[in-house]
């Protein structure tokens, strides 16, 4: 697995240079189909205290199904959760094909047999970065919530990612977890 390094130093979460010792991680989903993993860079490395910008986020990394970009160093501190899990997860976001939209949380116009190729490449993609991290923090499958769990458990924003996707590909948390803790054990 490659992980191209390139970090948001013009994004103030960045400029922040507030540190955490994970204890999980957080799976979001973009939300914005299409808009592929290096192209997060131009978007979000920018300053909102300088005008460039009018939103407040950073993730530690974005994923599609050719490459993964780490975008914060895995131990500071995201702005990805919109609550307490910005303190304590590290944060990364599974771009979504192009091909459909939104109405509120609902995909419209999804069509999930056309998609299911690039979807095995990114479920497996972030099952593996998941791995990755759990062994560089000596964390477990069960220490992997998605946003809408961590809206359950009171540590985030109300968000639907990324149950509004992976059921339509066959595919749940608890799916997701068994693969993490599979390619744990290889």
């Amino acid at each position: 697995m490659k992980i191209i390094e390139k970090f948001m130093i013009r994004n103030d979460c960045y400029l922040a240079g507030r540190k955490i010792t994970p204890k999980g991680i957080m799976v979001h989903s973009t939300a914005t189909p299409g808009v592929m993993a290096g192209e997060w860079f131009a978007r979000w490395n920018k300053s909102y205290k300088a005008g460039e910008t009018d939103r407040q986020v950073c993730v530690h990394a974005f994923l599609d199904d050719k490459d993964i970009y780490q975008y914060l160093p895995w131990d500071h501190r995201g702005w990805h959760a919109g609550g307490k899990a910005n303190d304590t997860h590290i944060g990364f976001e599974i771009c979504e094909p192009a091909g459909h939209t939104y109405r509120g949380p609902e995909m419209i116009g999804y069509d999930a047999a056309m998609r299911e190729d690039y979807f095995r490449k990114v479920f497996r993609r972030a099952a593996e970065l998941c791995a990755y991290l759990c062994r560089l923090y000596g964390l477990s499958e069960r220490d992997i919530i998605t946003h809408c769990e961590g809206y359950r458990l009171g540590i985030a924003s109300n968000h639907a990612d990324v149950m509004h996707w992976f059921p339509k590909h066959g595919e749940s948390m608890d799916t997701f977890r068994a693969l993490v803790k599979q390619l744990l054990t290889e």
